[in-house]
């Protein structure tokens, strides 16, 4: 293993202006050794180590099923599109790797056989929906990160995409050629897994809850990079949380799913939807007055005895109701006929089963809006957001500690976590605190480059403060004064998608190439940012 990472061995070989890291063969037998003694292991790898080459290698050394978990979609791609290429051209044997994201990356055949019949939906996208017809055709993946023509925030990809909770199993008809099966059994067969951590805490989530329920396959070890975004992502796996979003999308389900029932047809299925529909309004028109912060800030805690309001608790109980209608009616559709057992068409068992799944969603619903409504549990805090056309209301753990030190570190897999930022002045108790990393190894390797010498930090001080008027405008003017010097060739990195957009608009006529994130899928833009010279991307 160290022979590969050393000078003269393969992968000096293999790339050229290869330098030798100490620190990367450093890390790369920190990780050998943890995945060997089945022991945790903490690792902060500063920028620039190639730390992803230095868990690669052993993990695919060791003999073992190894899951990657990344902090982002990004560097799940770039992983599967350049380090992987790379190890085999490096490593002396083949290998088994396979790329799993959550469900709404993949396209789903039925939701885009239903949005074709349908002729697309209110939004004119009919080309849209013909185009997306032929790749599914054509497709090998179904990976949304192949449709670079597809703007990242396009509303069709919502028509033909489906969501964890819709997913309707082996009762689909389209389940044997459905593109989620087909990833998850490639996986079923792989040495390495890449996921990225929220997809490894919904597993993490779902087997907590249904003993026996699973997304990933069994492993022997997990491997976190950006390990420093896990508690973030524990906090919403393991909380609760009801939003205008979430209950609008399974209205939608519900008109879709309740339409093709010929006993719900027409009025019986809309008032049991509306029902639900406009209960949700009414709760969340009541309390989006409570989220607004004195300050005007978006995310705010939600006041102790919120739901005590008579127009809350009122509204909170005639949701929760209708909630539970919209449940007994899917259930009772999600069973068929006695004389239509064994020869129903699959076209009408998987309707009954996407109605199970419905009912199923609709009562998790009702839990956490009762969970956040009656604050009971001391353990969590209970917040909520109010933007333009989106509420958020939710329950969330104040320590993930305990929940990750048994659905993580004692589950089974050896975990490793690592990243450029974990250790606070070179010490990792804070993250050991936070994580219930308390018998883990640990190992800290600094950064190889020398940014005395290679990078320039510039403060600006004639341009107005961030929250003062006039700052986007003055920043965008030093942008293009910094552009001028670098002859374009750069990343520029914003703080939000608002500022994000509002830059994008003032360097429209930029005299080099410009890319913003959205216009295209994340991986399709680092691509077109690596391979066109003079090139300048906007991103958050």
């Amino acid at each position: 293993m160290i022979d590969l990472l050393s000078p003269g061995g393969a992968l000096d070989r293999a790339i050229p202006y290869y330098e030798d890291r100490a620190e990367q063969r450093a890390m790369s037998t920190a990780v050998a050794q943890a995945l060997d003694e089945r022991r945790p292991l903490i690792v902060e790898a500063g920028t620039g180590t190639g730390k992803t080459l230095a868990y690669l290698i052993p993990a695919l050394q060791s003999g073992k099923r190894i899951v990657v978990s990344t902090g982002t979609r990004a560097l799940q791609d770039q992983i599967a599109r350049h380090d992987l290429p790379l190890l085999r051209t490096i490593l002396q044997r083949p290998f088994a790797a396979v790329v799993l994201k959550g469900v709404g990356n993949y396209v789903c055949r039925r939701r885009l056989a239903e949005a074709a019949s349908r002729g697309g939906s209110t939004d004119g996208n009919r080309g849209e929906i013909e185009a997306l017809l032929d790749w599914a055709e054509h497709t090998e993946t179904g990976d949304r990160a192949e449709v670079e023509w597809l703007a990242e925030g396009a509303p069709v990809w919502a028509d033909v995409t489906t969501t964890p909770d819709a997913r309707i199993g082996p009762r689909c008809p389209y389940f044997e050629r459905c593109f989620v099966t087909q990833a998850r059994r490639l996986a079923d067969k792989a040495e390495l897994i890449l996921v990225n951590h929220h997809l490894y805490f919904a597993d993490r989530a779902l087997r907590a809850a249904y003993p026996g329920a699973r997304v990933l396959p069994e492993h022997d070890a997990v491997i976190f990079d950006e390990a420093h975004q896990l508690e973030d992502v524990a906090t919403e796996h393991f909380g609760a949380r009801i939003s205008t979003h979430k209950l609008g999308v399974l209205v939608r389900d519900a008109h879709l799913a309740l339409s093709r029932m010929p006993r719900w047809t027409g009025r019986a299925a809309d008032d049991v939807i509306h029902a639900v529909e406009r209960a949700g309004v009414a709760l969340f028109s009541h309390v989006r007055g409570a989220l607004i912060g004195p300050s005007g800030e978006d995310r705010v805690p939600l006041p102790e005895g919120l739901f005590d309001h008579p127009e809350r608790q009122t509204a909170w109980f005639k949701l929760d109701t209708a909630l539970e209608e919209l449940a007994r009616a899917a259930e009772a559709e999600s069973e068929p006929p006695p004389q239509e057992l064994g020869d129903e068409p699959a076209e009408d068992q998987g309707a009954r089963a996407s109605l199970a799944g419905l009912a199923r969603r609709a009562r998790e619903l009702r839990d956490d809006l009762a969970t956040i409504a009656e604050q009971r549990h001391k353990s969590h805090v209970y917040w909520g957001e109010a933007r333009p056309g989106h509420t958020l209301l939710t329950a969330s753990p104040i320590e993930v500690a305990d929940l990750v030190r048994r659905h993580i570190v004692a589950s089974g897999p050896t975990p490793i976590f690592t990243s450029a930022t974990l250790a606070a002045a070179g010490d990792f108790r804070y993250q050991r605190t936070r994580l219930g990393l308390d018998d883990a190894a640990e190992l800290l390797v600094p950064s190889p480059f020398d940014y005395a010498r290679q990078a320039m930090l510039y403060v600006p001080r004639d341009i107005p403060a961030p929250l003062e008027d006039g700052y986007a405008a003055a920043a965008a003017a030093g942008a293009l004064e910094l552009l001028a010097l670098t002859q374009g060739r750069a990343f520029l990195l914003f703080t939000s998608h608002r500022a994000l957009r509002d830059a994008a608009a003032r360097l429209t006529n930029l005299p080099y190439p410009r890319l913003v994130q959205g216009d295209a899928p994340r991986a399709a833009l680092v691509d077109r940012f690596r391979s066109t010279p003079n090139a300048v991307l906007l991103g958050t």
